[in-house]
């Protein structure tokens, strides 16, 4: 059978233009009619075109194709198995990362719906990096590499705030602020602590959901440890370890950005 170059468009659902091109990339070759100035395709030229376009669909490149014209069955075998490997990988990824969506939107709705304050359960056990102690940017070689390990080696990432406890009792409150993730995720995606990472262990803790405005000199006492130090006050607790907030959710509210965020107290009683 002989196609038509707009034939063979059409039956393919492209334009002429990508015919054109991929005959100049050398995938398929037409040839000219003795009796007419038409080019035309066979039947070849028309699998093999739809072999191109699903490799295409398969992430391989262009380059790649070529190469893989030239293979026997071991080494298309080899190419597949590779492109396996980084799908599986990709899923991985994605599933981890819908993870992490899934939390947030679970943070989300208990910070749009929470009726409850305050309430006790235990908090996750973390590996965190600081980037910023009060109003003091950190910097140090070895932390900055800490801090891209975490930002782009884990989907699964949050950013939160940390109150030292001893800042606490000597009243003079520091805001620090880092990168963290699961503890139990280090191996997972193969991060390396170093002497700039610190843990947060898994421990009892009083749980609050804060917000405060974003772009403005904020009052750590009153927007983040109000309504918890009232609490601890009302329940006979006390702090046991330092403060650890997580960032749920930057938003809008009466003109003004707003910060929700995941506050959590460890505690023991008086």
């Amino acid at each position: 059978m002989k196609y038509k170059i707009s034939e063979l468009a059409t039956l393919l659902n492209v334009t002429t233009n990508t015919i054109r091109r991929y005959e100049k990339m050398g995938y398929i070759t037409s040839k000219r009619s003795e009796n007419s100035n038409y080019r035309y395709y066979n039947e070849d030229d028309l699998s093999t075109f739809m072999n191109v376009r699903l490799l295409r669909k398969y992430g391989f490149t262009h380059i790649e194709i070529a190469n893989m014209k030239n293979s026997d069955m071991a080494g298309l075998i080899s190419e597949y198995e590779k492109r396996m490997k980084e799908f599986d990988e990709q899923i991985s990824y994605l599933t981890n990362l819908r993870h992490r969506l899934k939390d947030d939107l679970v943070l989300m709705k208990k910070a749009d719906e929470i009726k409850q304050l305050c309430y006790i359960r235990d908090c996750n056990a973390l590996s965190y990096v600081l980037y910023q102690s009060g109003d003091k940017i950190l910097t140090e070689p070895q932390r900055i590499t800490a801090i891209q390990d975490y930002l782009y080696s884990s989907p699964e990432v949050v950013r939160m705030y940390l109150i030292r406890q001893e800042d606490v009792e000597k009243d003079r409150i520091v805001l620090n602020a880092g990168w963290a993730i699961k503890t139990a995720h280090l191996d997972r995606y193969q991060i390396k602590e170093n002497e700039y990472t610190e843990r947060y262990e898994q421990r009892k803790s009083l749980i609050s959901v804060a917000k405060f405005p974003v772009n403005k000199e904020r009052n750590v006492k009153d927007d983040l440890l109000k309504e918890p130090t009232k609490y601890m006050k009302d329940h006979n607790l006390k702090m046991n370890g330092d403060i650890i907030g997580i960032v749920i959710a930057n938003v809008i509210e009466d003109n003004q950005e707003m910060q929700y965020v995941l506050v959590g107290i460890p505690i023991t009683e008086v």
